[in-house]
């Protein structure tokens, strides 16, 4: 125990988990859930860099002010 939490191990995670699903949404809405998530492929950090790269926080504060999402109207 580290700091008062108790980490399982990833197996005993997964079965818990994956029981905690079954017994709360039932088995088709449990396996549709675990559909919306997959790994992925690529390195996010390096195609965030990309998309980002030269736009500043001005910019990006202009852009949700002409998107009506500036939250200060």
């Amino acid at each position: 125990m580290k700091n008062g939490i108790h980490l399982m191990p990833l197996p005993e995670l997964r079965g818990r988990g994956f029981e905690a699903l079954l017994r709360e949404l039932g088995p088709a809405n449990a396996v549709r859930f675990l559909g919306l998530y997959y790994a992925g492929s690529g390195d996010y950090s390096q195609d965030r860099d990309r998309w980002l790269s030269g736009v500043t926080i001005e910019q990006v504060e202009e852009e949700l002010r002409k998107q009506g999402a500036g939250g200060n109207e």
